[in-house]
Formats: structure tokens, sequence, C-alpha cells
């Protein structure tokens, strides 16, 4: 692999359509298309599993270049594993398949654990957005916005893991700018975009019956996803 970059770094204009040939290449199981793609964009790749690493608490990889470097070709094999779902006409692969790597590095790496903390009786600040936690899900977590960690908690506790999964690829997806998410989204899991589309619609109108019957979900009341 590459070595790594911590920083992602701006797509050239000719990029989407150089990732699309090899894309398809690899589709077709081409291995040295493979590594042309990482050769060329492999910063991409170490800059998510980077964030993924430190939203997970262990920033402590972050300065063992061997088991960072790891991660990162883990995080290939995802994508390449994937390349015949993959859409040029979607998000780019590293971002298509974001949540099936954080799972693989996830799988790797585990979690942080945070120790029980007191109730010091100070009130928390209501969250604010700012920058790109107004456009992504899952970085509206790393925000701190209590009322999305909520409803991801709710749903996980109340639909099945490939459903869960469905939906929340599918709102990263329309965050990503993503025309049409259900095939995306179905391609990626190998579900029929029907089936997706309507995981999806069943999935909020169930959630605005449960925030509406559940005085412990009353702030997901008017939340913006299910009052779109």
């Amino acid at each position: 692999m590459a070595k790594i970059t911590h920083a992602e770094g701006n797509l050239r204009s000719d990029d989407r359509s150089r990732v699309a040939e090899l894309m398809a290449r690899i589709g077709d199981g081409d291995d040295a298309a493979f590594f042309v793609l990482v050769s060329e964009f492999d910063s991409r790749v170490a800059y998510i599993v980077r964030q993924f690493v430190i939203d997970m608490g262990r920033r402590d990889i972050l300065a063992d270049e061997d088991e960072l470097s790891g991660l990162v070709t883990d995080a290939w094999l995802v994508i390449r594993e994937r390349a015949g779902g993959w859409s040029a006409d979607g998000a780019m692969p590293w971002r298509w398949a974001h949540l099936a790597i954080r799972h693989r590095v996830s799988e790797a790496v585990g979690h942080r654990t945070t120790p029980l903390m007191e109730d010091d009786g100070v009130e928390e600040a209501a969250w604010s957005p700012t920058g790109d936690c107004e456009d992504l899900v899952l970085t509206r977590l790393r925000c701190g916005d209590p009322r999305l960690a909520l409803m991801l908690t709710t749903l996980k506790a109340n639909f099945s893991e490939r459903d869960y999964l469905v939906i929340v690829e599918y709102l990263q997806q329309q965050s990503f700018g993503d025309p049409s998410p259900s095939h995306t989204v179905g391609r990626l899991y190998r579900v029929k975009p029907d089936n997706v589309r309507q995981i999806y619609h069943r999935a909020r109108k169930r959630m605005r019956k449960l925030a509406a019957d559940d005085p412990e979900l009353e702030s997901l009341r008017g939340f913006w996803w299910l009052a779109a």
C-alpha cells in the first residue's frame, strides 16, 4: 500500500472517470487495476480510516504506522470485495462503502470504554451543528448531536441489523448528494431498490409512532428526519 497521508485532499476533475475505469476493471477481476487504484487514491481511504479510528477513541493507533497501514489495507479489500456493486453515478468508492469499512475497522480495533461519570448537576448545552455536521449523518455523532444518537439507538433496537444498515446508508448517500440512493444502497446490500425505499419509509413511519407514544423519545418529535 502507498504511504499513508493524513489529509484527504481535493479530487481533480478527471478523478471520477479514472476511478470509474479502474473500478470497472476491478469488478471484472483485474487485480492490476486494483493496485493502480490503491496507488493513486490511497490517501483518500487512509483519511477515512483515520477518522474512524479517532471516532472509536483509539488515537493510540495513530502512532503505530504499521497497524494503521494494515487497517487501510483492510479498507481497500472491502472496496475490492464490493467493486461489482459500485456505480459511477454515485459517491466515490471509499464514501460509498464507508459503512462497511467502518464495520471492518471496528472489528479490528474495537471501541473505547468510558468510565461512568457522576452527575454534577450541570445541564448540557443544546447541540448546535456547524460545518460538516450539517451534512453528514454519522458526522453529527462526532459533533455531539444527542437526538441523532437517540434515533440511531432506537432504530437499532427496533429493526433488524440489515434494515438498520440500509436505513443509515440511505441517509448517508442522500447527504453525499446521491441522486438515486435506493439503487446505490440496493447494490451495496443486495436489496432491490423498491425494497430499500420500502424499508426506509416504513422505518420513518414506525419511528414517528414510537416518538409519539414513548415519553422517553419525546425529544425526537419534530426531529429533522422524522419531520421531513
